[in-house]
């Protein structure tokens, strides 16, 4: 057996009767650490192991060693400890304690490593996918989120729209109060839309002044209506310029619809950017939707405006 090199090897195992658990040989480990007689080595198990019970022991044979991981002080270290108790004869069992406490140390160490690389991956993405300025979703967020949603939606039951709002006259808030307050009144503008949108709309900002608006249940006819009430909502809304002077923001909008006016994200938000462009050059602070004469009625509008102006 070599019980003497186990003994000056420190390990920690006995051999015990197999109802009773009283060793008939234990190593000095296993008496420091475990226990001495039967009922100290059943009393320590069940109060460390809340699954250890004395039938699990009765089932133990050749095939079904029966293990669990319990916490023990040695020498005023807490040590984690493998105990395995197998078959060993007819009458008797084996207990073995194996130390896994660097193990366990090292396994917690590469689950926190995990978790760390976990979390920054994660914001990461965020970081990503998120405006910096206004913490709204990115114009990469906005085409990952429209083709994502297209690819698993039924093709022939599909109600998308989308809308492109620019905020008027922005160039003179940079120009007339500077850049500081061209950053307040975009996170304002941003603030204000995500709380007039509802849980069906997808909002983004996607460059500069310009944001976007994906609506999932909506036709163009019915997100015009929703844009419409956005603006209004917007119009009311007052920012204090640096001057403490009081201004308002407002707003141009061109609305598209999947399929009707593009398939695609790139040819919805240049169809978009057309309504969008028609309802700057005819007055601002208004929402247009695309259709296929709108640069004949675009020339048609700036024509009249000119013929009106030479009289």
């Amino acid at each position: 057996m070599g019980f003497d090199l186990l003994n000056k090897l420190n390990i920690v195992v006995a051999i015990c009767d197999r109802q009773t658990l009283m060793p008939s040989y234990s190593s000095s480990k296993f008496k420091a650490m475990i226990g001495a007689c039967g009922e100290a080595i059943f009393n320590l198990f069940e109060s460390k192991d809340k699954q250890f019970s004395r039938e699990k022991v009765l089932t133990v044979d050749a095939q079904n060693p029966y293990e669990f991981v319990i916490q023990l002080k040695d020498d005023r270290t807490r040590k984690t400890i493998k105990v395995t108790i197998s078959d060993y004869c007819k009458e008797q069992l084996m207990i073995v304690g194996q130390d896994i406490s660097e193990l366990k140390k090292l396994e917690y160490s590469l689950q926190s490593y995990a978790s760390i690389m976990e979390t920054q991956e994660k914001s990461l993405i965020k970081m990503a996918y998120t405006d910096s300025l206004t913490g709204i979703a990115n114009r990469r967020a906005m085409f990952k989120k429209f083709n994502e949603y297209i690819e698993y939606q039924n093709q022939d039951n599909i109600n998308v729209s989308l809308c492109v709002l620019d905020i008027d006259h922005f160039k003179q808030f940079n120009d007339i109060y500077g850049h500081e307050f061209g950053d307040d009144v975009l996170k304002s503008f941003a603030e204000k839309v995500t709380l007039a949108l509802d849980d069906d709309c997808y909002f983004a900002r996607i460059g500069g002044e310009e944001f976007c608006v994906l609506s999932y249940t909506r036709n163009s006819v019915e997100l015009n209506t929703l844009i419409h009430n956005v603006l209004d909502s917007i119009k009311f809304s007052e920012i204090l310029t640096p001057e403490k002077n009081i201004t308002q923001i407002s707003f141009s909008a061109g609305i598209v619809e999947y399929t009707k006016h593009g398939t695609t994200l790139d040819e919805l938000l240049s169809n978009a950017d057309k309504a969008l462009y028609f309802a700057k050059a005819t007055g601002r602070g208004q929402v247009i939707s695309f259709s296929t004469d709108l640069l004949a009625k675009h020339e048609a509008t700036l024509t009249a405006k000119f013929r009106e102006t030479k009289r």
